[in-house]
């Protein structure tokens, strides 16, 4: 089976996308391959033989397509090593959010592993990407979407999962990123927009957009305990 370093950038590519769809309600497709890495359909057949070839995914013509055992573990080198690669770009260089991710596709092959392991020393040993996505792509994930989270409760976003550049400078217009606090506060019947408290500010978002948004529960802040009566000659 070949080593990490023995895959072509482009191989590294498919099994990154297939990953990354493989986790959506979409799943994994001919057509989904095709629009995310703007190839032809018949690009993406002939690299779909080929990672069978390699042992790297299961595929058979109209039927699922998979990654297998080792599929995975590369996958998730480099969906770690672009994760990585964003947060140094945002961290330390400065890029702009809207522009980490295309710039780290770039930096992903590049990587060696020792150079990896220098980044995340360098930065602290990160533990999720600026867009809020864990840099172990197996982690847990205890989140829900934006769109369906109950109202009027205190909420956290902490992950975005449309990356494109125009949603990106949307939410980053909007402060709806990683950290932020968020109330939904209604929902349109009709067209499904969501209404919500941004940091104390009533705005709309789409339903599209607010499906791509995961957050959690706030945490309640712990109550310091009172102070007995014998206790306050003693502050």
């Amino acid at each position: 089976m070949p080593s990490p370093v023995e895959l072509s950038d482009s191989v590294e590519d498919y099994l990154e996308a297939i990953h990354r769809l493989s986790a959506t309600p979409e799943g994994v497709s001919t057509t989904a391959l095709a629009r995310q890495l703007e190839v032809t359909p018949a690009s993406v057949t002939g690299m779909l033989r080929r990672l069978s070839e390699l042992g790297l995914i299961t595929y058979r013509r109209y039927r699922d397509i998979a990654l297998t055992r080792s599929g995975q573990r590369h996958a998730r080198e480099v969906i770690r090593r672009h994760r990585l690669a964003e947060r140094l770009l945002t961290d330390v260089l400065g890029v702009p959010l809207a522009e980490a991710h295309d710039e780290a596709r770039r930096l992903e092959h590049a990587v060696s592993p020792a150079l990896e392991a220098r980044i995340a020393e360098t930065l602290g040993e990160p533990k999720v990407c600026p867009h809020g996505h864990p840099l172990d792509p197996a982690a847990a994930d205890r989140t829900m979407s934006l769109a369906e989270a109950p109202l009027n409760r205190a909420l956290v976003v902490t992950r975005l999962e449309d990356e494109s550049p125009e949603v990106i400078r949307h939410l980053t217009e909007r402060k709806l990123l990683p950290g932020a606090r968020v109330r939904v506060k209604a929902r349109e019947p009709l067209d499904g927009t969501v209404i919500m408290d941004v940091e104390g500010d009533t705005q709309p978002l789409g339903p599209k957009v607010a499906a791509s948004i995961r957050v959690r529960r706030a945490q309640r802040a712990r109550r310091r305990p009172a102070r007995r009566s014998g206790d306050l000659g003693r502050a």
